[in-house]
């Protein structure tokens, strides 16, 4: 039984795609997992950190008065500026100091 090269050309194609597509679903998979961790890094350690204040319940959003700054938060994490910013801009839980905190 030989292979034509239409045949060999379809099977290459179908391999390609095969191999692209879980090439991009690992990589979108690990992506997922690690935001999922620095987010639970980020609000566990931020949780811990405004907990002394006592205006937090089980949970409640921050609504502390007491902010801490992006480079605090990744010192303290092990992450980078630019990643905390991220995680607090996409964390549920976590809000930003507006205009009435001042």
């Amino acid at each position: 039984m030989s292979i034509t090269l239409l045949e060999g050309i379809v099977i290459g194609g179908v391999g390609g795609t095969i191999a692209g597509l879980t090439i991009w679903l690992v990589q979108l998979l690990k992506e997922k997992v690690t935001e999922r961790r620095d987010k639970k890094r980020v609000y566990n350690w931020l949780y811990e950190k405004t907990k002394q204040y006592g205006r937090l319940g089980v949970g409640t959003p921050f609504d502390d008065p007491h902010w801490i700054s992006t480079i605090d938060i990744a010192v303290y994490t092990n992450l980078t500026p630019n990643r905390v910013r991220y995680i607090c801009s996409v964390h549920k839980e976590i809000r930003p100091k507006r205009k009435k905190d001042l």
